[in-house]
């Protein structure tokens, strides 16, 4: 067993998981590269179509134990990303602090998120720290603050539950990034999680392989994330 691991959140239910092959394939390959475990999560602890996988992934350091797995680090990572081949260790880039990267690539449903769940917490919320889950690295030391977002799941299950089919503003992003005021965060480099490559006009000619660590396939209409990240694939295999 390596210090550190990547966690890739792939359970069915409630994202298209078609795409986990090329995600996977990059993932294993960078991972041997640089002697960090890889894990899968892909078998949920409950009923996904109510607790969706997103709120289940932050159980990540009770899964560990009880598979009596012991790490000083973890990357948090969904499905829908891919590592490029020569990008640097992401541990290095954290020591005691919670590390994540910024997510103002739609700052309206970001700002409407944040502003739907604030009766919710006693504390204030700017969109200019707002981050993105789908890539965020755990030190040890964090094992708090996700006990902190799996409790408040299990207090107010009803009502986020409730919030997710009516505001439709995301799952537990918006009450992560609450909870996360109180915590030490370290934001990283975009190049980390690059998000929304639609927006950003890189899509064409595959430009976001140039200019990101981490490709996020998100942001765009659903249908396009496998076929994108299959010709992605395809055109940097030999890399790896």
């Amino acid at each position: 067993m390596n210090k550190n691991a990547v966690i890739i959140t792939s359970m069915l239910g409630h994202v298209d998981t078609s795409c986990a092959e090329y995600c996977l394939k990059s993932w294993k390959s960078w991972c041997n590269k640089n002697n960090i475990d890889l894990i899968v999560l892909d078998e949920p602890i409950t009923d996904t179509s109510y607790t969706k996988p997103t709120w289940q992934r932050w159980y990540v350091w009770d899964i560990l134990e009880n598979n009596n797995l012991d790490y000083d680090k973890i990357a948090l990572v969904d499905v829908d990303t891919m590592v490029r081949w020569d990008s640097p260790n992401i541990f290095n880039e954290i020591n005691n602090e919670i590390g994540v990267c910024v997510d103002n690539d739609n700052v309206g449903w970001v700002n409407d998120s944040i502003k739907g769940y604030k009766h919710m917490f006693d504390t204030e919320l700017d969109w200019t720290e707002y981050f993105n889950c789908g890539m965020v690295v755990l030190p040890k030391s964090s094992k708090n603050f996700c006990k902190e977002i799996t409790q408040f799941w299990e207090k107010h299950h009803s009502e986020l539950h409730h919030l997710q089919e009516t505001l439709r503003k995301g799952t537990d992003q918006t009450p992560v990034n609450y909870i996360a005021k109180k915590y030490k965060i370290k934001f990283l480099n975009k190049k980390w999680n690059l998000t929304h490559l639609n927006r950003k006009e890189l899509i064409n000619n595959l430009d976001f392989i140039e200019c990101g660590y981490i490709f996020h396939f998100n942001g765009f209409d659903k249908s396009m994330r496998t076929p994108l990240m299959k010709q992605t694939w395809e055109h940097i295999k030999h890399e790896y």
